[in-house]
């Protein structure tokens, strides 16, 4: 146990350490990358699976979260990066690996820069008329 416990405090110091360095590493390295081509490899790496087309439709949203790991590239590419390490190389219901061996940190930016372009774009409730009678209907009490 007393094992498992300093292993998963190193994991969790390096990761730490990780993010303070992480704006150091890449502050050279902020270019703006290709929407365009970020597209290409949003749809090629099966992005789009769990986080639909435009990062708001899936199962793991990525608009509208205010997630810490789509706040600038630096943590993006370091969330990539360290999953290599951290989850498994057969496919899951978890994200894959993206080392660097899988993406170049070309590619990374050039995904970054499609992911921010998404916006948070689904209609209010009382401008989908379809939507707000199944949830006036699911408030309603059952006839019998």
């Amino acid at each position: 146990m007393n094992t498992a416990f300093n292993g998963l405090k190193g994991t969790l110091c390096a990761v730490f350490c990780a993010m303070a360095l992480a704006p150091l590493a890449f502050a050279a390295d902020t270019a703006a990358g290709d929407t365009t081509r970020g597209r290409q490899l949003f749809h090629d790496h099966g992005c789009y699976g769990c986080h639909g087309f435009n990062g708001n439709t899936g199962a793991r949203d990525l608009v509208g979260t205010n997630s810490p790991l789509i706040a600038d590239l630096a943590t993006f590419t370091m969330f990539l990066r360290l999953r290599a390490d951290q989850a498994p190389l057969l496919p899951s219901s978890r994200m894959p690996n993206y080392p660097a061996s899988a993406l170049s940190d070309a590619q990374v930016r050039d995904i970054y820069a499609y992911v921010r372009t998404f916006r948070a774009d689904a209609p209010a409730v009382k401008d989908a008329p379809a939507l707000k009678a199944i949830l006036e209907s699911a408030t309603r009490p059952k006839a019998r």
